[in-house]
């Protein structure tokens, strides 16, 4: 019974992780980045990053963004969509490069007027891998 309730736990979650090579984990490290930021888990996006880092503070703006324009009628919804990565992830030593679009869209409530945009952005996103525990995280 308890290896039953092992295997179907492990099967949760929306993992896309194929193998466990470098390129998929940093893949992963990435989706798991942006979901955490669609589901205004700011912190839990935080805890992929290098602590003061690049990514860490673009957390923060990121952050802002979203409950700045958020106010009023309208709500923002941060997408990461299909294809998740625009090129392949690339390895270069302890340094690794995953290319992705995000777009930001800003929805009105129900008696509000239409969807703006607020952005869509490629994002070159530098991973390291970080010693001791041969991880990576975002720079």
């Amino acid at each position: 019974m308890v290896i039953f309730l092992i295997l179907a736990l492990v099967g949760c979650g929306p993992h896309f992780l194929n193998g466990t090579d470098d390129e998929g984990l940093v893949e992963q490290i990435v989706y798991d980045y942006w979901l955490a930021i669609m589901n205004r888990q700011y912190e839990l996006a935080k805890w992929y990053c290098i602590p003061g880092g690049v990514w860490d503070h673009k957390t923060d703006e990121l952050e802002e963004c979203i409950n700045a324009n958020s106010e009023g009628e309208a709500s923002v919804i941060v997408y990461f969509t299909y294809p998740y990565f625009n090129k392949k992830t690339e390895i270069i030593g302890d340094t690794s490069f995953a290319y992705t679009g995000v777009p930001i869209d800003k929805i009105p409530f129900p008696g509000s007027s239409g969807i703006s945009g607020i952005g869509s952005e490629e994002y070159e996103m530098e991973l390291i891998r970080e010693t001791p525990f041969e991880g990576w995280m975002l720079k």
